[in-house]
């Protein structure tokens, strides 16, 4: 499999560590252009200096308000044309017990999660910033969004309000030809999921790991899913969750 992307011109988010990383990586490999933005400087270097190819670009970058999405979005498409892919993978996640949930971690969360994925949207979708034979616009969700765990109640809301969004959006976005769909992953084997897993007990941990039937994921099992949604050979895929999770939500 190679040159599955060729050429397209492809924003990833939140790509200086994690999913986002291993995706521009995978993304560059099959011949995108890729675009990759994160807050942290000297990650997001780590990430460019790793990609294959030329003519890729980097931005340090923060989704926390509409105002930043549109400069942000204002500057990439100044600087490498429309674009063909946006995978959406900056996002937080946080353990929080309910009896400890206080509004600003509830804030937090939506914004990082939902206003984020909502106003890149409306960005991308004005006229001159996408591809007008066509945009793949992904989201990443999680299978907490319909299974549930204790302790993550707002980060399952946020990710279930992720797919509930991508189905209107691709509705109200078909007739400009941009798809919108979610990859929903299981456990990956990242960072944030290393940093997640030191709170658990290692009974906890195996209890986890025990809900995938195919055992736990890698970023690039996601980033393979994504390279799909943002190929031509998924045009006809729109408004659908993807779930990457070795079977987690077959339960």
């Amino acid at each position: 499999m190679h040159n599955l992307l060729k050429d397209k011109v492809v924003l990833i988010t939140g790509a200086s560590s994690g999913i986002g990383k291993r995706t521009a990586i995978f993304f560059s490999q099959q011949g995108a252009k890729v675009i990759v933005t994160g807050r942290n400087q000297e990650r997001l270097i780590e990430t460019f200096n790793e990609l294959q190819g030329d003519k890729h670009f980097s931005l340090c970058a923060n989704l926390d308000s509409p105002d930043d999405i549109e400069q942000l979005i204002k500057s990439i498409v100044s600087e490498m044309g429309p674009l063909d892919g946006v995978v959406h993978c900056a996002g937080v996640q946080k353990t929080l017990p309910v009896k400890v949930l206080k509004e600003t971690h509830f804030d937090e969360i939506f914004n990082a999660n939902v206003k984020s994925a909502q106003f890149l949207a409306k960005s991308i979708s004005r006229k001159g910033r996408f591809n007008p034979q066509g945009l793949s616009l992904i989201f990443l969700s999680s299978v907490a969004a319909v299974c549930g765990e204790p302790a993550i109640s707002t980060y399952a809301a946020s990710k279930a309000a992720l797919q509930g969004l991508s189905k209107s959006l691709a509705l109200e976005l078909a007739r400009l030809k941009i798809r919108v769909n979610c990859i929903a992953p299981g456990h990956v084997q990242t960072e944030m999921a290393k940093e997640f897993s030191q709170q658990l007990t290692s009974e906890q941990y195996r209890a986890i790991a025990d809900k995938h039937p195919l055992g736990l994921g890698t970023p690039e099992d996601v980033a393979y899913a994504a390279a799909f949604l943002t190929s031509s050979m998924s045009r006809w895929v729109t408004g659908t969750t993807l779930y990457v999770d070795g079977g987690y939500s077959a339960h």
